[in-house]
């Protein structure tokens, strides 16, 4: 349930030059208690994890104006506060994190952000794509030769040849004025900013290529392909990285490890079959997408995301995630199980998260109290808020029963457990394993269950147990 929305008052807005802008001296000021708000496009378009960062002047977010008006709504736990914007407008308020300094927020209305063409939309309409794309794969190596890249375990894979050959062919350009800003923004690691640059880096990167010149241009399908809340770092520093690219001789490099790329992509598709995935989680949701695009780099340690897009009555979601491996330690169907694990919690996100913003205020009740539920461990703060919390638990617990489906009870009985451990004890949720045993204990009671039943039995659950904790 949103709080009820203040009305910006119309004495505070004045046009310049066609855009509204909010006039300094009666910018309003919406206030806080906590440090991670949410942001609603149109009502029911809810965007988590918004971080109050007084130290940006302005903290911009770039809102896209499918039509002539986009309603935006910044909620935060005791306030909040609506406007309408257009192509063209910027409007700034400020918000007041209690005892922190107020930080002052910009609201940028940009063109549309997808054009999916109909002839696109026929070559990719049912299919899914892996790839390993050139320019994705710079901005990975931008990342491996940074200060933090060569520590955080997470963003960067360090156990293969390839990294080595990596930082053997591109250390010695790692005093390059881009990696200046790399290293500016990428400050330390497991650090949420660093992270949010990061994701930006690596997911806007996906959205360009090289043309015949060398240079380094933007498809145009997807504009931005980043988060709403992160600038594009490619679009901002493209000069910087194309002269990184040919002094390094990155795209020699790129050819030269094609073999590799595409055995990697086909080991991906052997150990991913996406088109099972999407047929299971379309058959227990019922809804569905047009098309999957997995992204990759072998660079990639632990760090996943995932966004979707929509134009023209079609979706396309992708995820940016690590390359499969094999464990020698577990039969196929295991390592099946492993590497699936990485592809479909990020896929089922584009399903679970919209049937959460049903369950907003039972969610908000019963996963407030944080603490319960996470233990504060490296990368459990990006989780900031009880929709992201349950979020994850919902998206690993759903693989659980997907697996029930798919694989035998006793590869299973060999892998469960793992993933269990994996979530309490690396991961920070603490109450993974008695959740996750208790969807499926609903599941195998009632296959046929429908989603809005589990979702309703499993928040009975979780507020019994917070009560208990």
């Amino acid at each position: 349930m949103i709080p009820q929305l203040k009305a910006l008052p119309i004495a505070a807005i004045m046009l310049v030059g066609g855009a509204a802008m909010v006039q300094a001296q009666q910018l309003p000021t919406i206030k806080s208690n906590v440090e991670s708000i949410s942001y609603v496009l149109n009502v029911t378009d809810r965007h988590t994890g918004w971080k109050i960062s007084p130290n940006l002047k302005p903290d911009r977010l770039e809102v896209e104006c499918k039509q002539k008006k986009t309603k935006v709504s910044f909620v935060t736990d005791v306030d909040s506060i609506e406007f309408n914007i257009k192509v063209g407008d910027t409007v700034q308020f400020y918000v007041q994190q209690a005892g922190q300094e107020k930080a002052l927020t910009e609201i940028v209305g940009i063109p549309r952000n997808v054009n999916f063409s109909k002839k696109y939309i026929r070559e990719n309409e049912g299919k899914f794509a892996v790839e390993v794309p050139e320019v994705h794969e710079l901005a990975n190596i931008l990342v491996a030769i940074s200060t933090v890249g060569q520590q955080d375990s997470n963003m960067v894979d360090m156990t293969t040849p390839y990294y080595k050959e990596v930082m053997a062919h591109f250390a010695p350009y790692k005093n390059h004025p881009v990696m200046e800003v790399v290293n500016k923004h990428i400050t330390k690691p497991f650090d949420n900013n660093s992270y949010w640059y990061y994701y930006a880096m690596k997911m806007n990167a996906c959205a360009y290529s090289f043309d015949k010149k060398g240079k380094i241009k933007n498809d145009g399908v997807i504009r931005k392909m980043g988060f709403g809340n992160q600038a594009d770092p490619i679009v901002v520093n493209l000069a910087l990285i194309e002269d990184f690219a040919r002094k390094s001789n990155f795209r020699g490099f790129y050819q030269q490890h094609q073999p590799y790329y595409k055995e990697l992509m086909q080991t991906y598709r052997t150990q991913n079959p996406i088109d099972q995935m999407q047929a299971w989680l379309e058959s227990k949701f019922k809804f569905k997408y047009g098309n999957y695009r997995v992204t990759f780099s072998p660079l990639i340690g632990g760090a996943h995301s995932t966004n979707r897009f929509e134009d023209n009555g079609f979706s396309q979601t992708v995820m940016f995630v690590r390359r499969a491996d094999l464990e020698p330690t577990y039969n196929e169907k295991v390592n099946e199980m492993r590497n699936s694990r990485v592809v479909f919690t990020e896929i089922d996100h584009n399903f679970v998260n919209p049937v959460s913003e049903k369950y907003l205020a039972q969610i908000d009740e019963v996963f407030a109290d944080r603490a319960k539920w996470v233990n504060e461990v490296q990368g459990t703060s990006a989780y900031s808020s009880p929709y992201s919390v349950f979020n994850e638990y919902m998206t690993w617990a759903v693989f659980s029963l997907y697996c029930l489906d798919k694989f035998s009870v006793e590869d299973n009985a060999t892998y469960m457990p793992t993933m269990e451990r994996q979530m309490e004890k690396s991961r920070g949720f603490k109450r993974f394993g008695d959740f996750n045993q208790q969807l499926i204990s609903l599941y195998k009671a009632n296959p046929n269950i429908s989603m809005d039943e589990l979702y309703t039995q499993m928040l009975d659950w979780s507020r019994n147990l917070q009560a208990k904790l």
